[in-house]
Formats: structure tokens, sequence, C-alpha cells
């Protein structure tokens, strides 16, 4: 499987526990990635290997230096790799960009974005941003950002400049739950408040498009809310950061073995698959090097199309109807129910 072998150009410090990393691939050329898209970075250990994704906070023909901002987790083994030992110069290594919390734009359209964030969630949704500012003059963007006080507001120099170069089209509600100054009214986003504030914000007589991105219980809350103000999950796009769960099996009515017919690039694969494993799972078994991330239905890093048979997800966290009808499944908590021929 192809790999990207990138180097560290620099890292700025946004807050004194989150940074941006500035990279580059060491051959020269260009990282080709969408905004809202993610690296998998991936690390060789003795007994397993590890992989963390992290999203881009930089947007492709806005700025020069593709970037990645993360937040130092204290019981991270990865983050605190990243913080702790990583210097300018260092070299990594990824699977190539991926990731479905993205959109499609151009200068014609005339709609409204609502990005939902807390904390480091505002990494893909910066990017995005910054996109539909640059690509569509005609379309109005929503930013709720849910922080714990001003010290932790990740990009605020960097936003804030946004909305006094675009005060037409930016709207950014700043919320925090702890602030320092105390002539701010502590603020946290819930069920109540973000219908207050989408009800005031957002015309329902044009197309919104929402954006979520942060811990799993908030972005439920957030969904939920929306879905009982009448949106559709059409309408509704989620990225999550962590697996809250690796879900069970789902009960096939013949879990007997199947026959998994795989088109990767240039290559076809052969192998079989036998209840309770996944598809990923059983590939893995074969030597046969897929991509993947998270292993639970969450980042769409181990998407591909069903071109035959029939596959059954335990769960579905990223994958919208649109792309269900166009045959894509997770192969990560997929399971055949029939003989399958997937394509990557």
């Amino acid at each position: 499987m192809d790999q990207l072998h990138l180097k560290v150009l620099d890292i700025r410090y946004e807050t004194d526990n989150a940074a941006t990393f500035y990279l580059a691939d060491v051959t020269g050329n260009a990282i080709r990635y969408e905004a809202g898209q993610f690296l998998t970075f991936l690390f060789g250990q003795a007994s397993h290997d590890l992989r963390r994704s992290y999203s881009f906070s930089s947007t492709p023909d806005v700025d020069k230096i593709p970037t990645v901002t993360l937040k130092r987790i204290d019981n991270g083994a990865v983050s605190r790799f990243f913080f702790d030992h990583l210097r300018k110069g260092d070299e990594l290594h990824a699977l190539p960009p991926s990731g479905r919390f993205t959109v499609s734009s151009g200068p014609g359209f005339k709609r409204q974005f609502i990005f939902i964030a807390a904390g480091t969630g505002i990494s893909p949704v910066y990017s995005l941003l910054k996109k539909i500012l640059h690509e569509e003059p005609l379309s109005r963007i929503l930013l709720i950002y849910q922080n714990h006080d001003e010290k932790h507001v990740i990009f605020k120099e960097q936003i804030l400049n946004l909305t006094r170069v675009n005060p037409e089209k930016l709207t950014w509600i700043n919320l925090l739950s702890a602030p320092l100054d105390h002539s701010i009214l502590p603020a946290r986003l819930t069920n109540f408040l973000l219908e207050q504030l989408i009800s005031y914000h957002v015309d329902r007589s044009r197309d919104s498009l929402f954006f979520l991105c942060g811990p799993p219980s908030f972005m439920r809350m957030s969904q939920f809310t929306l879905r009982l103000m009448g949106f559709g999950m059409d309408q509704i796009r989620k990225e999550s950061f962590t697996v809250e769960f690796i879900p069970h099996p789902p009960l096939l009515p013949d879990p007997g073995p199947r026959q998994i017919v795989i088109h990767f690039g240039d290559q076809t694969f052969q192998f079989q698959a036998s209840y309770p494993k996944t598809i990923l799972e059983a590939a893995l078994d074969n030597k046969i090097d897929l991509p993947y991330s998270c292993k639970g239905g969450r980042c769409s890093t181990c998407v591909a199309r069903c071109e035959q048979g029939s596959v059954l997800m335990s769960i579905n966290e990223v994958l919208t109807e649109k792309d269900l009808k166009e045959g894509l499944v997770l192969t990560c908590v997929g399971y055949a129910k029939t003989d399958l021929e997937l394509r990557f």
C-alpha cells in the first residue's frame, strides 16, 4: 500500500496544549488532499501497528503548506510523542489523505454552512470554512465554537481576522463554559441554546449544511436537536476523533464462509472471510495491506465500493444515504452476507 514519507517543516503552538505541525513530502511532490480530510500516521510497534488520524487545518489553494493541528492528551501515546519528541526536520510516515468530511463547492452556490465544533474539533472545520470563504462568495457561514476558556480557543486570532475581513459572510458564536474574564457570561451549548441560535441565525428558505466535530456526546446532542428541528440527515455531516466502542458482530442468517474478491489499485486479491471476522480483519489475516484507521466505523479510511454481493455493517457513523445507494461500505465493520466483489 502506498504511504507518504513526510518531513516536519515547523511546529507552532496555538494554545498551551495545542499545536500546528507544518508538513511536506520528502520527495518534493505536493500533498494532494481536500479541505476537511485527515492523515493517518503510522507507527511501528513491537507487538502491533499503531495508527492515529489527525485532521488537516490547512486548506488547498489557500494555504501554501499542509498542516495538521492536534491537542496534547496526557495519556495519549501518539499525541505525547508529537509534543514531547517530534522536532523540526523529523520524518513521519502516513497513509494518503482520506475522509469524507468534505464538501464540493463552486462560485455559483448560494448556501448556508453551519459549523458546530468543540475543542480540537475546530481543525477540519477551520479547513472547510476557509475553503467556503475562498470558493463560494455568495454563501454564508455560521460558526458555533465551544471551549472551556479564552486560553484554549484554537485559531482565535485567525478566526477573528476572518470575521473582520468577511463581516457579511462569517458569523462566529464563541461559547466559553468557564471564561477567565468575569464580564463574559459562561455558556455551554445545549439543546435549548442550539435551537435558539439556529432559529435566529439560519434562514430556513436557503439550503443549509451542518458540519459537526467534537466529543461524541456533543455531536449526538447537536444532531438530535437538528433532527428535531426538521433538518434531514443528508444535511448533517459528522467527524469523529474517538471511537467510544467497537460494535459487536451483527447476527447473520447464514454465517458460513464467503469468497471475497478485492480490487485495490492495480492488484486483485481473493480470499475467504468467515464470521465473525470483518472483511478488513479477514484481509489483514491474509497479509493484504488495506487502508484503515479507527476500526470502529467512524472515519471512512477503509471505505470501498461493493460491486457484487451484500454487506452488513454493524455501525455506520460516516456514510450518507447517497453513499450507501452508490454501494459504499465500511470494511472495518462490514460482514459478508454473500460472496463479494469490492473495489477500493
